[in-house]
């Protein structure tokens, strides 16, 4: 069970990084490779090459699931260049990553004879492991690849920039680094550190498209068990009636909407008050505070204590 755990949260993760990076391409590069950024022509248009990689590394012996990126920029010069964007997500020392790297650079060369520019993100905790080239050879001749690494825990001491930022993937930086501080923490403290960085999000006054974003990906990063997901869930709904600003619907925010439909199909033959009733009763069985059921569900506060008096009576 305990391996199975470890899986969904990698996937997650993978989902979440995967999504962030093709919003935020030019967000990242502009802030983690300013050199590569004033090199490309960003009046053209980007473009993620999901099939042409998915081709390129089929049957390739690739070990354990990782995240891999191609995009196809264009630059100032006019000429096309293709980037390799590697993720390796809480990884640890693997002997065989460079040798990865190198099999897709030169698969990608090879096949479509385009210059690639490789990169590998490492949100590891294992300082030491940086690998940045792969070679291999026989009495001095030698193939060599030469690959840029990210390593994320580089930023711990640039946090204060990054709080600064307004470039979205310094918060997505800052996200992945805070989660990393919940290793071994308990699910009250993991939730404080979930809000606290959705709250940072309206402090630094974002727009809203990027607020949705950006909370969609420290949900994926931060996943935590329903009774203190719904504690969280009042907590965003608190500072969204403080702030003004709704940017986060229940339905955007949490399925909410799929759990209505679903009380709302089981209550059709007894009508529809009945389904929304359901609902109340599910949300205050799993504790969420009345002011809450009263704006998700429409009932009145009247009406939603004569439900809790019948489930405490049921107890």
């Amino acid at each position: 069970m305990a391996n199975l755990k470890k899986i969904k949260i990698r996937n997650e993760q993978d989902t979440a990084w995967k999504e962030i990076l093709d919003i935020y391409f030019n967000d990242f590069i502009s802030y983690c490779l300013p050199k590569l950024h004033d090199l490309i022509d960003w009046s053209k248009p980007y473009l993620s090459l999901e099939k042409e990689f998915q081709a390129i590394i089929r049957g390739t012996p690739v070990g354990k699931c990782l995240l891999d990126k191609l995009f196809k920029v264009y630059l100032k010069n006019g000429c096309e260049q293709w980037i390799l964007i590697h993720l390796e997500i809480q990884g640890t020392v693997d002997k065989n990553f460079p040798k990865r790297m190198f099999t897709y650079g030169y698969r990608i060369y090879d096949k479509y004879q385009q210059p690639i520019v490789s990169c590998a993100i490492l949100t590891d905790t294992q300082d030491k492991w940086r690998p940045d080239f792969y070679q291999i050879g026989l009495a001095d001749s030698y193939l060599r690849m030469q690959f840029l690494t990210i390593k994320l825990i580089d930023y711990r001491n640039q946090q204060a920039m990054l709080e600064k930022s307004n470039n979205p993937f310094a918060s997505v930086i800052f996200a992945q680094l805070m989660v990393l501080n919940t290793k071994n923490k308990s699910n009250e403290q993991k939730k404080q550190i979930k809000f606290a960085l959705t709250k940072r999000l309206y402090e630094k006054g974002l727009d809203k498209k990027t607020i949705i974003n950006l909370y969609k990906f420290i949900d994926w990063l931060i996943g935590l068990p329903k009774p203190f997901e719904l504690e969280y869930i009042d907590q965003i709904h608190q500072l969204e009636e403080l702030t003004k600003m709704p940017y986060i619907s229940s339905a955007e925010r949490f399925g909410m909407e799929i759990g209505m439909e679903k009380g709302m199909k089981k209550g059709i033959e007894k009508g529809i008050e009945k389904g929304i009733e359901k609902v109340a009763i599910n949300m205050l069985e799993e504790g969420v505070k009345i002011s809450f059921i009263k704006k998700t569900t429409g009932l009145s506060i009247a009406k939603i204590k004569k439900l809790q008096q019948h489930l405490t009576i049921k107890k």
